[in-house]
């Protein structure tokens, strides 16, 4: 057998100009011979990466260490199902997709129906979008990777099994993040309205900007304005209050500073932390660029825990972390045996 490359193999075989390049399309036959030529094919794998945040997605395709081609991005949808899928130069043979809104019903279900009809030889990996961050993230061993945008949550490596502190949701959960700040600010607005507490600057500002003084009506508006802006809708109002010098907005983000560093101290006590130990930290998430406040008070609380604090936001791409995450021994499921002959 003559020997061809990886990128000639597939030239040849390619049927994309004869057949569409739309799944339902394709024939039985197409799509065994398609499936057949993917599998028969040596190593090294071709990885497909997908971050699925909640503004964009983001793709990344590669061969080992090389790209091969340009990243690209689309815009999301609002519910975290998946935009349409496009073919790729090559066919992938593994997909790790680190997907938003996990816990929405069927949005998981509408990636791997999407991720097959268009990729059905690919063996693929979904997880949560916070395990890919993590990953990327991660580069010391013992390092915390500590998330704070919208939602927050800590994760740290434990004999290669990721393990996550809190991110259980704004209803319950998410101390120190966007959400949390927004609704606290929220209901003592509430409370201002009704009487049950004093109306500070800070209350008097918001209740402006919502442009009435009924508890009713501010909180439909509060409603309103989380579905269009997202649940952090008041960190801009209160990150400019902060910064000039109002004390109810500064302690505010400094008390959601003092929670990101329990969540950090959760995840690294479960290291076996002593009270010598360094705390590395990763952190990633849009909290962090809203100035001094938060990361400041993050670093002081976890000084008093620590002798030593490095601390350090990642800027890097968060699809390096699909080839980390196969790296650490993830195992993708199989292409689908509904196609009839995968086994």
């Amino acid at each position: 057998m003559s020997s061809v490359t990886r990128t000639e193999r597939f030239t040849k075989l390619n049927y994309a100009p004869a057949i569409s390049p739309t799944p339902p399309a394709w024939s039985v036959t197409a799509r065994y011979y398609h499936v057949a030529m993917i599998q028969a094919k040596p190593a090294p794998d071709v990885l497909l990466t997908i971050d699925a945040g909640g503004t964009s997605v983001r793709f990344r395709l590669q061969q080992n260490e090389t790209l091969l081609c340009n990243d690209w991005t689309v815009s999301a949808s609002d519910d975290g199902r998946p935009p349409e899928l496009q073919p790729t130069i090559v066919q992938p043979d593994v997909i790790v997709a680190g997907i938003t809104k996990v816990s929405r019903p069927g949005v998981v279900d509408a990636w791997k129906h999407a991720i097959e009809c268009q990729f059905p030889a690919a063996h693929v990996h979904i997880v949560p979008d916070y395990e890919l961050a993590a990953a990327a993230a991660i580069d010391t061993e013992g390092a915390v990777m500590l998330l704070a945008g919208t939602g927050s949550l800590a994760c740290v490596f434990e004999n290669s099994k990721l393990v996550r502190i809190g991110g259980r949701g704004w209803e319950y959960g998410d101390e120190g993040s966007g959400a949390f700040i927004t609704t606290e600010l929220v209901r003592r607005c509430i409370r201002g309205l009704d009487g049950m507490l004093p109306c500070t600057p800070l209350i008097h500002r918001v209740i402006d900007i919502a442009g009435t003084k009924d508890a009713g009506d501010f909180a439909t508006w509060a409603r309103s304005e989380a579905e269009i802006y997202g649940r952090g809708f008041l960190v801009p109002l209160l990150t400019i209050a902060a910064a000039e010098h109002d004390s109810e907005s500064v302690n505010l983000l400094v008390g959601a500073g003092g929670w990101l560093a329990r969540l950090a101290r959760a995840a690294k006590v479960r290291n076996s932390s002593t009270r010598q130990d360094t705390i590395v930290i990763r952190a990633v998430g849009g909290l962090w660029e809203t100035g001094p406040f938060i990361r400041n008070a993050t670093v002081n609380a976890l000084e008093k825990w620590f002798d030593a604090v490095e601390f350090s936001r990642f800027e890097g791409s968060h699809l390096v972390g699909g080839q980390r995450l196969l790296a650490l021994g993830h195992r993708p499921t199989p292409p689908s045996k509904g196609i009839g002959f995968l086994k």
